[in-house]
């Protein structure tokens, strides 16, 4: 029990973080509209087949999936196994609230 009430702590502190760190994202691309300096042209020579998605997205995406589904099926074995999901959706926010810091932080070190 006591690593439910540990994960529901940590749950907590980053869905605040998360919240901060995502409106102030939200925030900066709409400043960026409002100022006309957020968009791109876009090529009106490109065709949507030309578009290539990251390089290496395909690869990592199905490693994420077919790890999903083996901890999904280790975890129907076993009740112990279900805090192994939670904690890697605990682990995913904090990637996203990473991401979130080192976009603001980049946005911050170009402005000046």
């Amino acid at each position: 029990m006591t690593l439910f009430y540990l994960g529901a702590g940590i749950g907590l502190v980053l869905a605040v973080i998360y919240l901060i760190v995502g409106g102030l994202s939200f925030l900066r691309i709409r400043r960026q509209l409002a100022d006309g300096t957020g968009a791109e042209p876009v090529d009106d020579d490109l065709d949507a087949s030309e578009v290539a998605l990251v390089p290496g997205f395909t690869w990592k995406a199905s490693a994420a999936v077919l790890t999903s589904f083996v901890l999904l099926i280790i975890a129907s074995y076993s009740g112990t196994f279900w805090y192994v999901l939670a904690l890697s959706g605990l682990g995913t926010a904090a990637a996203v609230i990473v991401a979130f810091v080192l976009e603001l932080r980049g946005d911050r070190t170009t402005l000046s």
